[in-house]
């Protein structure tokens, strides 16, 4: 766990790097790349996008409690760069990889800001299991030739995807086995890649990929057989600094609510003084508080030493079901106490609805982690037993 001094230094450096300026995130709204390549760089210099990489690989060898400390500024900020998926999944599960040139060359390119990575491994359903991916490989004389479909790519303008592919069923003796997948590094400038960007709630995109005959060289292998579990992992993880993201977007969504009805007057007075008001602001409050020590309790659940796998997910599927539900209805109760104000886009108000809106499916939203925690807990109950 990150003492305590160390926290409290990465959450005041951060809100100094990256404090909220609503003339810049408007700015990047329907643009590509969606984000600031300039602040992407000043974060790399921060050692953000390497805070749990292990320091023998160049990272600052933080743990979970760190990252999400950094994307919880970031959400009270509503800064519209992919930390989440570039920052913390990306990192995580390129030091997770096996060592070797790529994965090193790989590793300290993203790490340093030089190269915008993140995962791609939907299919055009979204289903949120992992062995769902849509896209096939088949092996060549120099490397792979890939063909099929990612969508919900959290970062459309990276340029470079990490992919999970799964041999053709010619390879494997006509029997699909997803235990034999390959995870490469896919440079986005390949020819073949085609990336629709499908817009989001608050100006930015998820892109929708797909690959034709798309010839990838067999250095780009990454990690091959049984990939999924630190593919898992780097999600849990992600999944965890997107319920912390969210967080500080509750954070911040609610202390405008608290000032408009403190400076709000109607029928003479400050609306803040009706009762019926004081109670839902306490009740917004209180939900924010109980998703708070949510993220607690999962982060210090993953963060324990020789957690299992089942655990971990479990603990991450409890606080996103929890987390995921909660910012989306604290910004609609939100919108309802502020008014007609609340619905104006030129209102601050706006911009965090919106981010929650968009960044609270990522990793799957909270129904499909209430399902995947009730799954879970099931399971371990029977082990058991």
């Amino acid at each position: 766990m990150t003492d305590a001094d160390t926290l409290r230094m990465l959450t005041e450096a951060a809100a100094a790097a990256a404090p909220f300026d609503a003339k810049r995130v408007r700015g990047w709204r329907d643009k590509a790349p969606g984000f600031d390549r300039a602040q992407w760089t000043v974060m790399a210099e921060q050692g953000w996008l390497s805070i749990l990489v292990p320091e023998d690989l160049g990272g600052l060898g933080l743990e979970l409690d760190a990252a999400t400390a950094i994307a919880q500024v970031l959400g009270y900020a509503a800064a519209p760069e992919p930390f989440v998926a570039a920052g913390i999944v990306a990192p995580q599960l390129l030091a997770s990889c096996p060592a070797g040139e790529t994965r090193d060359t790989v590793l300290a390119d993203v790490i340093s800001g030089t190269k915008v990575a993140c995962i791609a491994h939907l299919n055009p359903s979204g289903e949120l299991a992992f062995g769902s991916t849509a896209v096939r490989a088949r092996k060549t004389a120099s490397g792979y030739s890939l063909n099929g479909e990612y969508r919900f790519v959290p970062v459309p303008d990276a340029d470079a995807f990490i992919a999970p592919v799964v041999l053709d069923r010619a390879e494997q003796g006509g029997k699909p086995d997803l235990c034999q997948a390959e995870l490469l590094w896919i440079d986005a400038g390949l020819n073949g890649i085609e990336v629709e960007r499908e817009t989001t709630a608050d100006g930015s995109a998820h892109g929708w990929i797909r690959l034709t005959n798309v010839e990838v060289p067999a250095a780009a292998q990454l990690a091959a057989g049984d990939i999924w579990p630190i593919f898992d992992a780097a999600s849990d993880y992600g999944t965890i600094g997107n319920c912390a993201e969210l967080l500080g977007n509750m954070e911040r969504c609610l202390e405008l609510t608290l000032e408009f009805l403190k400076t709000r007057s109607q029928f003479g007075q400050q609306i803040g003084k009706f009762q019926v008001l004081q109670h839902r602001a306490v009740d917004l409050w209180m939900n924010k508080e109980v998703a708070r020590h949510a993220l607690t309790a999962s982060v210090a659940t993953v963060m324990a030493p020789d957690v299992p796998a089942a655990a971990r997910a479990q603990a991450t599927s409890s606080a996103k079901a929890r987390i995921g539900q909660t910012a989306l209805h604290l910004g609609n109760d939100a919108i309802q106490l502020h008014g007609a104000i609340g619905f104006t886009d030129e209102y601050d108000l706006a911009l965090y609805v919106n981010r929650a809106i968009a960044i609270a499916p990522y990793l799957g939203n909270a129904a499909e982690h209430l399902k995947r925690y009730g799954e879970l807990k099931q399971r371990r109950m029977e082990v058991s037993t």
